[in-house]
């Protein structure tokens, strides 16, 4: 019998995500709050659920991609229609939310009890990755449960990762925001300073991105940087949430993180100024505002 897989959230790395499994030849069953953002998959070929729950009655994997811990939590515990009800025994559920690791173990507890295993599966990469199927796959759980799923997650990543029996990937996917929230700021100081002194700022961003300093979290930026327009990729609404996930990790590792620190408190200028739906790259305007700068 065919497996049917599942996919919860289609927001700006769900849709794309849930798209490739279903190019792939999947059969699959699509489930989101605004349920018209599955309009363009059925018409694909993929099946819409009533409920979470519903989805959950239907698929063998189902993959989970939403916002926030409080959305998880809605979608997968609610009694009349969370997903972990709907569980029968021998299913898989893979969440590729980025969430805190106590809100992940409760997950992980929830479906556990219902028979069925956890697979944590962040991932990370841009929207443009998630559209091309080049993510970065995070995974921590059961080995054994990791392997049957591993052909799925090679369908939306490139880059494949297994890091452990536990929250392993959670924690690291944190890690990692921290990392590229830091990155844009760090980007936002030099081109700041060297638009000040005259230089051109999109050439400033072509040669960071090719400089040691470099990445590819450079190279994606470059362009919105250099045009000054922020269309959300990533907001910092969410980046901010991130970090505030990744200083409760902090805390129960023991943690220090003052660069990180710093970095927050600059997204929230940014939102405190207007800017909270926009990608979070807007640190650079931020700065700009701050010094006296206008392009």
């Amino acid at each position: 019998m065919k497996t049917v897989l599942g996919y919860i959230g289609l927001g700006n790395m769900g849709k794309p995500m849930s798209r490739r499994l279903l190019e792939a030849g999947n059969e699959l069953v699509v489930w989101n709050r605004t349920i018209s953002r599955a309009d363009d998959l059925v018409a694909a070929g993929a099946k819409a659920a009533a409920s979470p729950k519903d989805l959950a009655g239907q698929a063998d994997i189902i993959f989970i991609c939403v916002s926030d811990g409080p959305t998880l939590k809605k979608v997968s515990l609610d009694e009349r229609a969370g997903l972990v009800s709907g569980l029968k025994p021998g299913k898989i559920v893979v969440n590729m939310s980025t969430v805190s690791p106590a809100e992940s173990s409760e997950l992980n507890s929830a479906v556990e009890k219902r028979g069925c295993k956890l697979i944590r599966g962040p991932v990370t990469g841009s929207t443009a990755l998630a559209e091309n199927g080049t993510l970065g796959v995070l995974a921590s759980g059961d080995r054994e449960t990791y392997e049957k799923i591993l052909p799925y997650l090679e369908q939306v990543g490139k880059n494949q990762f297994y890091l452990g029996d536990g929250e392993q990937a959670v924690v690291l996917k944190l890690a990692v925001n921290t990392m590229i929230a830091s990155t844009m700021q760090m980007e936002a100081e030099a081109v700041v300073l060297c638009e000040k002194a005259g230089l051109d700022v999109a050439q400033v961003c072509d040669v960071i991105a090719g400089s040691a300093a470099g990445s590819p979290l450079c190279s994606y930026k470059a362009k919105m940087i250099a045009e000054g327009i922020y269309d959300p990729a990533f907001t910092v609404k969410l980046m901010m949430k991130d970090l505030d996930l990744a200083f409760d990790a902090a805390k129960q590792y023991g943690v220090s993180m003052p660069v990180t620190a710093i970095t927050r408190q600059q997204l929230q200028a940014a939102a405190a100024t207007g800017k909270e739906q926009k990608d979070f790259s807007v640190l650079t305007q931020v700065l700009e505002e701050a010094c006296g700068y206008q392009r």
